[in-house]
């Protein structure tokens, strides 16, 4: 039998055919060469290794058809990947030894990279806060926590991060980046020292403790109101208590203002305006930080777009692009009419300040009011939600401010002045309590001393930082921070930290405290301290003694736990575990 029955061809050399030559070339086995096909011919002898060699040179040198292809498809994106593999290792080596914070403990992928902060704070949704924790009981009080920045968690370490004095502090672009769209014109926004400083002197003295205690008056009746409508929701079935008290806020907030209450107290339910919002964007604020695409793609989305792509980014941009800017053309002029007797507003305040024109454009108004809206809705709500919680657990407690309320309220519908209120030992013990489980921004705000070194030096009790001789040099220009949650649960100023304890406020005669007050982080500290803090502690007095007075006798609890309130994870603010319906309770 033939070993081929195929016509006759004359057999060729690859060489004659260099179209043909792949990986082969001169002194390859002979073929016969059909139209659409290749049979060699099995006679021919096999090749040295030192021949397969020259032979594979020679057909590369022939693969001059590839050219083509080559240069149009493959060089660039080979190239482009060679050069990002060189830049990443360079910045890796370069973030682990010589990089300003090379000697500061932590992590090393956290050291040398941002996706250590990205996998906990994007992937696992918030758990970085806690990370961190972890970190300070392995690493000692001071960890570097992603390549640029430190995180302390040392008491004595606050002021020195956050001074009150002419020392200047700038906010890391890491932390401003998580601030969402509309905000970034605010205060609560700007970068720099100076501008912050300009913008945040328009309007302080709008909130300043002497202008809130003289025109207190309107939270009281905000704080009666809202007794009313729970009192008559009794037997109407259990509903969401913060729901509830952001109808307090918010009406209590934009009446104060923008001169004009939205009436949520007035209507049916428990449909605060703004709680939901916040609600929502509180879970693209980590998302954006390491995404900043993502937020320049928010801002120029139509909202048409946008509410059939997300729920959360839709109501976002209806709040910043309709909702507030509306409130703003109102307040212009006081109470937003010619008539009846006018209150000053915020942004009346603004406009008539010394700010350059440029500040004071509709468009940056506009912003400074949508920070005081999210700034001032959740915090108060959610701070009275967890005092209602923790005395309703605990009927002893709720008894003792009773008592102590009664003490300067003769008529529970006529509460005496905030100044007043806020000098009773236990009222101002559960305040204070609240607020310190609120956190307030719960995991850090990271400044940079630009023109100043930080000096750190570990006290020996500091946690974990057992042999721990070396002081710490933070160079200018590097960010640092220190995280409110961490603070607040820190086992030698608060043991049991995650417990409800009024009286850890308290001396031992039951007297007013003040020796952890200066840790106290939930309106933050020094320059950047919540401009709003004022009002809220205002509102916060007067809606305990109210609610605690005239409501809670007649409030339960409804199918609700500790971990419906409890620290779970944050995304800037502090969240309940997932699938949480908050504090719910019921009238009766």
């Amino acid at each position: 039998m033939r070993d081929y029955d195929l016509p006759s061809y004359e057999p060729t050399s690859v060489g004659n055919y260099p179209e043909l030559g792949i990986a082969l070339g001169r002194g390859a086995p002979s073929i016969y060469y059909i139209p659409g096909t290749l049979i060699t011919n099995p006679s021919h002898t096999r090749q040295s290794s030192s021949d397969m060699a020259s032979s594979f040179g020679t057909g590369v040198a022939n693969l001059e058809w590839l050219s083509p292809i080559w240069g149009s498809v493959w060089r660039w994106p080979l190239l482009l990947a060679a050069i990002w593999l060189l830049h990443t290792t360079f910045i890796t080596i370069y973030r682990l030894t010589w990089h300003p914070l090379a000697s500061f403990p932590g992590p090393i992928l956290a050291r040398a990279s941002y996706m250590y902060e990205f996998w906990f704070d994007v992937i696992l949704e918030g758990r970085y806060t806690r990370r961190i924790e972890e970190l300070h009981r392995e690493y000692g009080p001071i960890v570097r926590i992603n390549p640029d920045e430190v995180i302390c968690n040392d008491p004595r370490f606050i002021d020195v991060v956050y001074p009150t004095g002419k020392e200047k502090r700038i906010k890391s672009k890491h932390y401003l980046a998580a601030v969402p769209p509309g905000l970034r014109l605010a205060t609560v926004g700007t970068e720099d020292h100076d501008h912050h400083r300009l913008r945040r002197g328009s309007y302080v003295n709008f909130l300043s403790r002497a202008q809130i205690m003289k025109r207190e008056q309107l939270i009281h009746e905000k704080a009666q109101q809202l007794c009313e409508k729970l009192l008559r929701y009794r037997d109407c079935g259990p509903f969401q208590v913060d729901a509830a008290y952001s109808c307090f806020t918010t009406d209590a907030l934009t009446e104060y203002c923008f001169g004009q209450s939205l009436g949520n107290l007035e209507t049916p339910g428990w449909n605060p305006s703004f709680r939901g919002t916040i609600d929502n964007i509180t879970s693209l604020f980590y998302l954006t930080r390491h995404i900043r695409a993502l937020a320049r793609l928010v801002d120029i989305m139509p909202l048409s777009v946008c509410r059939f792509i997300s729920t959360e980014i839709s109501s976002l941009l209806e709040l910043i692009r309709i909702t507030v800017p509306q409130l703003v053309e109102r307040a212009k002029s006081p109470n937003g009419t010619d008539a009846g007797e006018k209150a000053p507003t915020v942004v009346q305040a603004m406009l008539e300040s010394g700010l350059p024109a440029a500040e004071k454009s509709f468009e940056r108004i506009t912003s400074e009011a949508i920070a005081l809206v999210l700034g001032g809705t959740h915090p108060v709500s959610t701070t009275v939600t967890i005092a209602t919680f923790h005395l309703l657990s605990k009927p002893e407690q709720l008894e003792r401010l009773r008592s102590e309320l009664r003490t300067v309220v003769s008529d529970e519908t006529k509460l005496p002045p905030w100044s007043t209120l806020e000098k009773l030992p236990y009222l101002n013990a559960v305040v204070l309590e609240s607020l310190r489980l609120v956190f307030g921004v719960a995991s850090r705000v990271s400044v940079i001393a630009p023109d100043e070194e930080l000096l750190y030096t570990p006290a020996e009790e500091a946690l974990g930082a057992s042999g721990v001789k070396t002081s710490y040099r933070i160079p200018p220009g590097s960010a640092v921070g220190v995280s409110a949650y961490v603070i607040h649960n820190n086992s030698t100023l608060f043991p049991n930290g995650e417990e409800f304890i009024p009286g850890r406020w308290l001396d031992e005669h039951g007297q007013r405290d003040r020796t952890l007050e200066k840790y106290l982080m939930s309106f933050s500290k020094g320059h950047r301290q919540c401009v709003g803090m004022h009002l809220a502690y205002c509102e916060i007095y007067i809606a305990v003694a109210a609610l605690a007075l005239r409501v809670w006798s007649n409030m339960k609890l409804y199918d609700t736990t500790l971990s419906d309130i409890a620290y779970d994870h944050d995304q800037l603010l502090a969240m309940p575990k997932k699938g949480s319906k908050g504090v719910r309770a019921v009238m009766h």
